[in-house]
């Protein structure tokens, strides 16, 4: 029996979602403020207790992605465990590998050089760091002590937020590397003149794809959740006569990374929804012309028959209509839930 494979051409298709991290990574340096100058005066002194709100918020978001990007990670080493060709397996590692590596860049920058700006300093940095400052770890009663990802610091609450945000990071390349891949996986094909054997292959691949869809639309939804619980953490310790203002800023920036997950999900998505579904054309026409004359054959009944009736505008409404609730919940702005 011939092994599941997948044509390096199509690798390629794991160059767009770099590309849309790239072009986030230049408007991030080069047409946002890397250090906004938010005034200081605004946060209230003697709000601990305020500052555990948004910490409830930052940790269980961390502990549920972090357990969620376990998940796409499994559904690959699954399907690699599957009848695959050697090359389209090492392609396969080696893609998730290199994806990883380049989420690490920021966290590998941050750590070599201390004038390295920190993903708060866009939305205040003084505020951020005197918010959080006021809050205590039950580990760190002075700077030198240890607690489970190391120092305390002098701000304790501050090192928790580097120290897990650094984690998340990783485990979100390893999350968003498998998605790539498994996506790319569907197009995988065994060798075959068979066209009912082709068909049924084709069919599964469309499974796989959809199943691929609402995985990387899960880790979507709660990378912003994640995303938006870091970012209001110093909101219920601003004053209330700015918390308006601020929890304006909050929003925009937090549309602007709802738009930048939006893009690197649909980068992958819709190419290999554009592929299979050419796949699918060109295979009812194969059958219509092996079954005979166009009158007594209806490709329609055949792909219902086949469980190939998605066509390409059914599936760029599924990638659309699984995106748009993100931008348009952070659009409108979601203080009302997250203050």
């Amino acid at each position: 029996m011939s092994k599941s494979r997948v044509k390096p051409r199509y690798f390629a298709i794991a160059l767009l979602p770099v590309c849309v991290f790239a072009i986030h990574k230049l408007i991030q340096n080069q047409m946002i403020a890397n250090e906004l100058d938010v005034p200081v005066n605004f946060v209230l002194s003697g709000s601990s207790w305020q500052e555990a709100v948004g910490r409830f918020r930052f940790l269980a978001a961390s502990w549920f992605f972090l357990s969620l990007a376990l998940l796409p990670v499994a559904v690959l080493f699954r399907t690699l465990s599957r009848p695959i060709e050697k090359n389209t397996r090492i392609a396969a590692i080696a893609i998730v590998v290199a994806i990883v590596f380049l989420a690490l860049v920021p966290t590998i920058q941050k750590h070599m050089t201390d004038q390295s700006p920190q993903i708060y300093h866009q939305i205040g940095k003084a505020v951020f760091e005197t918010a959080l400052s006021q809050g205590t770890l039950p580990a760190c009663s002075g700077s030198e002590d240890s607690w489970m990802f190391g120092k305390c610091g002098h701000a304790p609450v501050l090192s928790l937020f580097n120290r897990i945000l650094d984690l998340v990071n990783a485990m979100a390349g390893l999350a968003i590397g498998s998605l790539i891949v498994g996506m790319i996986l569907c197009l995988g094909r065994h060798e075959s003149q068979d066209i009912e054997a082709t068909a049924a292959e084709l069919a599964q691949n469309l499974r796989q794809m959809r199943q691929q869809l609402y995985l990387s639309s899960l880790v979507l939804t709660f990378g912003m959740f994640f995303a938006a619980s870091w970012m209001y953490w110093p909101l219920p310790m601003i004053a209330e006569s700015e918390r308006a203002a601020y929890s304006a800023l909050l929003n925009a920036s937090a549309l602007f990374t709802g738009t930048y997950f939006c893009l690197l999900m649909l980068s992958y998505f819709l190419p290999v929804a554009v592929l299979l579904d050419g796949r699918i054309s060109n295979l009812a026409l194969a059958a219509r012309n092996q079954g005979g004359t166009d009158q007594v054959f209806d490709i329609d009944d055949w792909r219902s028959s086949h469980k190939l009736t998605e066509g390409t505008g059914d599936i760029i409404r599924a990638g659309f209509a699984l995106t748009a609730p993100i931008l348009a919940a952070f659009a409108g702005g979601i203080s009302p839930i997250l203050g």
